[in-house]
This record gives structure tokens, sequence and C-alpha cells, in this order.
């Protein structure tokens, strides 16, 4: 009898486990109609460079990982693709870091990811 419940509670951690795994818990992220495809790099805060084009983070701005944890604008010092959204004043208001999937997903909404980028996520 104890043997049998042991048993249960190994598989039963197994399975929690597993299940929290990035793999399992993977969300899709929807992102803002208005937000735009760019190539971010952080300048120095509060000013980042998209696509060439310079922009400052709006109060309350936020910038967020692949993982969708945010990163505090003063460190994000990083370089790569983005979604990001300008609030109605023209500054920045939030910027997401995207995975490989998502850049495809952007194309198929019809933005254009520049070509050695697409070298880099090599798909």
């Amino acid at each position: 009898m104890m043997k049998k419940t042991s048993i249960w509670v190994l598989l039963t951690a197994l399975i929690a486990t597993l299940w929290s795994q990035p793999g399992f818990s993977q969300q899709v992220r929807n992102f803002p109609v208005d937000s735009k495809l760019g190539d971010l790099t952080a300048v120095s805060f509060p000013v980042f460079k998209i696509n060439g084009q310079t922009f400052q983070m709006a109060a309350g701005g936020q910038v967020r990982g692949v993982d969708n944890l945010i990163i505090l604008p003063s460190t994000a010092n990083y370089k790569g693709l983005v979604r990001y959204q300008l609030d109605f004043s023209g500054y920045l208001h939030r910027v997401w870091f995207i995975t490989p999937d998502e850049v495809k997903a952007a194309e198929r909404e019809g933005h254009q990811v520049p070509s050695w980028l697409r070298r880099l996520f090599s798909f």
C-alpha cells in the first residue's frame, strides 16, 4: 500500500515538473494592432534607436523580453528585433523583444524584416 502511494506521488511530481517547463507553458503573445516591427539599439536611456530613428521612452514605458518579463528600461542595452508601440505624443510606450516564431508571424501580417536579420534567425 505504501509503495503504491509513493509511486503516485512521484508520478504526480513528475507530471507537475514537466508541465511547468517552458515548452508546455509557452504562451502566444498578441501584440497591439498599431505595434510596428523594428531593429532596436538602446543608445542611452531613455533614448532608443529603432530602424535608425531615435525615440525617447515615455514615462511608465515598458520593455519586455522574449519571456514576456519586464526588463528595466535603464538596463535594456540590447540589440535585436522588437515590436514597439508609440504613445499619442510619439514616445516609446511599449517594446517587446520577439522570438523567431513571432518574426514569422509579423511577416505574415505584412511587416518587412531586414534581410540580415533573416539570416540571423535562419528561417
